[in-house]
């Protein structure tokens, strides 16, 4: 059994991304087995698993991709969407699993009064009373970012199903959701000591430059301003991973020259 398995999905531009990904990942000196789910082969990947189109409506393929590692040799995998770009190595990140089978980096307290009202056009009171009413009893309930998150094999398969439990109940009361409250919620249904998770904990590690500090450009690892999503505090951030939301047209000619073409 390995211990850890780092994977992504990308197709059409985003198989650009992905091989992008993977190239900056192997360039810091990362060993550890990348599984690349894309239409062609991704170079530096230790596996690409080729698929066909899929459904990519609110981003749900994620939970669906997540449940091939349960049959594989991996104790832990840690899922990076096709965006994500490394400047260094990253510390340890089996140092966040401490508490929890599963980790994603909490951001702001959508209990209390934000500059920002709502969360995927859902009102934050209903979103917090729909976290409640599913059972989530945390004094603070968060919003996440989908980009990274870890999950333990032996609880993928209720992850899974806790993610969808949500997703369901949301759509019940009209809300259709990306993967990130599915994934808030299960993360928040099984996390023990809550501050171990928070994203001002680990500027270190990761962070999402939503903001666009890198707009069509690579990140370079050097210090740039984050911004809290809900309430636009800022923080200093060097991160090893940069989430790159807006570094798209950067990462896909950067990916291009490496990629092969889709089978």
């Amino acid at each position: 059994m390995k211990e850890i398995c780092f994977w992504s999905v990308g197709d059409g531009d985003y198989a650009c991304m992905l091989q992008n990904l993977v190239r900056s990942f192997r360039e810091v000196g990362m060993q550890e087995d990348f599984v690349a789910f894309s239409d062609r082969p991704i170079q530096g990947a230790t596996q690409t698993i080729i698929v066909p189109n899929f459904d990519k409506n609110f981003y749900l393929f994620k939970f669906s991709f997540l449940q091939w590692f349960i049959k594989q040799p991996y104790t832990y995998a840690i899922f990076l969407d096709a965006d994500n770009f490394f400047v260094r190595r990253p510390p340890d990140l089996l140092d966040l699993m401490s508490d929890t089978p599963i980790h994603t980096f909490f951001e702001s307290d959508c209990s209390y009064p934000a500059e920002r009202k709502t969360w995927w056009e859902c009102p934050l009171e209903k979103y917090v009373s729909m976290m409640r009413a599913c059972g989530v009893t945390h004094e603070k309930i968060y919003n996440i970012n989908g980009g990274f998150f870890i999950v333990k094999r032996e609880a993928i398969q209720l992850v899974c199903e806790l993610a969808h439990d949500f997703w369901t109940y949301a759509a019940e009361q009209g809300f259709l959701f990306t993967d990130e409250p599915p994934l808030a919620y299960a993360a928040q249904m099984l996390c023990g000591d809550m501050e171990k998770h928070l994203l001002k904990n680990h500027f270190d590690m990761w962070a999402t430059d939503w903001t666009a500090h890198y707009k069509d450009r690579l990140p370079d690892g050097h210090k740039w301003i984050f911004k809290d999503y809900m309430r636009y505090h800022a923080f200093e951030v060097n991160p090893a991973i940069v989430h790159a939301l807006k570094s798209k047209k950067a990462l896909i000619a950067e990916g291009s020259k490496y990629l092969l073409q889709p089978i």
